[in-house]
């Protein structure tokens, strides 16, 4: 697995780690279902 750094997000965007998704048609998925620690989401700033 590749490890990403802060410095891949582009300009205007924020890093932000969580243990869980929710999809659109409401259902969670946890990122321990799928071996990882944290789901990786890259949002874009305020």
């Amino acid at each position: 697995m590749v490890k990403k750094d802060e410095n891949d997000v582009p300009e205007g965007y924020t890093v932000v780690y969580r243990p869980w998704i929710t999809l659109r048609n409401g259902r969670r998925l946890y990122a321990s279902t799928y071996g990882l620690k944290v789901w990786r989401l890259v949002v874009r700033s305020k």
